[in-house]
């Protein structure tokens, strides 16, 4: 390659580069973090409220959020799940549910999806 074979190919990576950046930037998924805690707990039921907070670098109008309780196999066992649009920067939103005492004890740990489409 002679030189402005060169020049011209550095250029054009480097426009490839610039074009291909805002792209991954706006299909980054958001990151999630969520908490679940019991606040009532009788013979029958256990209420708990979930908080989630997302960070996005983009928003979105309609993310599914799932919280999948898992027993000791990985079975999922009780569930919740909520539509919810998200704004760029930080999000939060939290809520509760009630599930039946005898699936809760067999519960061993939950599993956080949220998964953007549009």
């Amino acid at each position: 390659m002679n030189h402005q074979q060169k020049t011209i190919a550095r250029v054009l990576l480097l426009l490839l580069a610039i074009a291909c950046h805002p792209a991954s930037a706006l299909n980054a998924k958001p990151k999630v973090s969520c908490e679940v805690k019991v606040v009532a707990s009788h013979p029958a039921l256990v209420t708990f409220t979930w908080d989630v907070r997302v960070e996005s670098e983009r928003s979105w109008d309609a993310c599914d959020l799932i919280i999948s309780f898992e027993d000791e196999k990985g079975r999922e066992i009780h569930s919740l799940r909520e539509t919810l649009a998200i704004k760029t920067g930080s999000s939060h939103f939290s809520g509760h549910d009630v599930c039946d005492a005898e699936v809760w004890k067999r519960i061993r740990k939950y599993v956080t999806t949220f998964d953007c489409v549009f």
